[in-house]
């Protein structure tokens, strides 16, 4: 018997500090945490596949979709330096309404961009806008507007 077609629960990062990254979704997106938790004990290391793993996180919901933030206080690497290209590399990708807006809005709150929004002129995302740029853990986000967006906001 096959496994039933799933659906996308969560996407989990690990951040470097759980409150820096809260103060930054909320600050940048207006997005609160719809809780926040405390976890410890063999179980859950043997479960995450860390040993001695402590860890906090909070879940924030981003339209239908949920992504933990997770901070461990365990030894580890202190930042993330995979690039864009590198396996494993994760991007979290936000569509917004109005690009053009959602990128000065940004900028004016001091978040920079590797460039402005880019217009995707052909193939089967012809029409599309993004960009990216990096949350305080440099891990990369991208701003996505789609054509019918676009249409509904130039209107």
């Amino acid at each position: 018997m096959a496994i039933a077609t799933p659906t996308l629960h969560h996407v989990g990062i690990t951040v470097g500090s759980l409150e820096r990254s809260l103060a930054f979704y909320r600050d940048m997106f207006g997005l609160e945490p719809l809780f926040e938790v405390t976890a410890e004990g063999p179980e859950l290391s043997a479960a995450v596949g860390v040993p001695g793993a402590r860890l906090r996180f909070a879940f924030i919901r981003i339209g239908a979709a949920e992504v933990e933030l997770l901070e461990y206080d365990n030894d580890r690497d202190a930042s993330f330096t995979r690039r864009n290209c590198d396996v494993g590399a994760p991007h979290l990708c936000l569509h917004v309404a109005d690009i053009a807006h959602s990128y000065q809005e940004l900028r004016a709150k001091g978040v920079s961009f590797y460039a402005p929004p880019l217009l995707i002129e052909s193939g089967p995302l012809a029409g599309c806008r993004f960009a990216y740029l990096r949350d305080p853990d440099g891990i990369t986000l991208e701003l996505f507007e789609t054509p019918s967006t676009t249409e509904s906001t130039d209107g």
